[in-house]
């Protein structure tokens, strides 16, 4: 990823404040009274603002399902008829990975490489536009779209979209839009900043991420922009929200895994306030009604990526009244009438999602 890093730079920035807090200390100990005033001025001068709450409430009012990266099990992830099929299929938002090409074109796709998804290898940031277009996205496709498929269109070649390709075929269709962003590469924020003010997105679309200086990059830009931070517990220290996989080994992963516990609880008071984020993009696995009540009395927005069980859409969409992404938009209207159709029961209000 371009740009500053936490995981390569967590540990310097440590060990430098560690240095000059003991400094200040040996050289004149009152000194170190000046610490939390200089950060409260800072972080006042600094912060960015949240956007209108009549745009926040015009994003939000037209926001229940959103298709994440559009019907990935009907057609390849972040394709254009994967687009038009999640809205088909009842969504009123899309979500959607953005991405540089090598001469600075902004394009959708997930990983960093083209490997997992396309018949091309490489880092996206290695190839051009053009050298793009050769590249057919729906090459490893496996459709696995539940019940009956004959309702689908056949699987056909498709290349690489642009990202201004999506955001006008969404605007012209009416259906909200979600960016993920990895990327705080310069160029990327403006692009996207560029398309806010060309479309005007306002009030239809929202740009999310896992990196909370992404986020206020973002928002730095145009303070207008609805922005929101993805979490999920220990994302710093594992790669997968099973928690199973460390990223790193001995005392790089405690260290990471120190960095986590403040980062969730910076997130759930402090971060979002800071960034000016008008949302928390919460992971299935870290949702309760508690979170969602602390958070609305805080002013933010919750929604859940990615609810893929008939149940969980059924407890968020009609129980705690939160708009989701899942991959299956096609079993949201079943959901909503999921009481009449299975008789089960589903959670209480009074519990949390985690006790599952």
């Amino acid at each position: 990823m371009a740009g500053f890093s936490l995981e390569e730079s967590a540990p310097k920035i440590l060990g430098v404040s560690i240095a000059v807090i003991a400094a200040i200390y040996v050289i004149y100990p009152p000194g170190l009274l000046l610490i939390p005033l200089s950060l409260f001025i800072f972080a006042y001068t600094t912060k960015n603002e949240k956007c209108s709450s009549t745009d926040v409430e015009t994003f939000f009012s037209g926001f229940k399902i959103g298709g994440h990266r559009g019907a990935p099990k009907s057609f390849p992830e972040n394709s254009m008829a994967g687009f038009a099929q999640a809205k088909a299929d009842g969504a009123d938002l899309i979500e959607f990975d953005v991405a540089l090409t090598k001469d600075g074109k902004a394009v959708l796709m997930h990983d960093d490489d083209l490997d997992r998804t396309t018949d091309m290898t490489g880092p996206i940031r290695n190839k051009t536009r053009a050298e793009l277009d050769r590249c057919n996205i729906s090459a490893t496709f496996i459709r696995t779209a539940p019940g009956d498929q004959s309702r689908l269109a056949a699987v056909v070649r498709e290349r690489v979209p642009d990202m201004e390709d999506v955001v006008r075929w969404a605007v012209e269709n009416n259906t909200r839009m979600l960016f993920d962003v990895k990327d705080s590469d310069n160029e990327l924020v403006d692009q996207i900043s560029n398309l806010f003010s060309k479309y005007n997105l306002y009030d239809k679309a929202i740009v999310c991420s896992f990196f909370p200086w992404v986020v206020y990059r973002i928002k730095r830009g145009d303070q207008k922009i609805l922005t929101g931070l993805t979490w999920r517990l220990k994302f710093w220290s594992y790669h997968d929200i099973e928690n199973i996989r460390p990223r790193y080994f001995g005392f790089k992963q405690m260290l990471f895994e120190i960095i986590d516990v403040a980062h969730v609880w910076l997130l759930k008071r402090v971060t979002p306030w800071y960034l000016g984020a008008d949302l928390l993009l919460t992971n299935n696995l870290d949702i309760s009604q508690a979170l969602i009540l602390d958070q609305k009395r805080r002013g933010m927005r919750v929604a859940v990526w990615t609810v893929n069980d008939m149940a969980e859409m059924h407890w968020m969409l009609k129980t705690l009244h939160i708009p989701i992404l899942t991959d299956y938009p096609e079993l949201t209207k079943q959901a909503a009438h999921l009481e009449e159709l299975q008789k089960i029961d589903y959670m209480p209000m009074h519990k949390s999602h985690s006790d599952l």
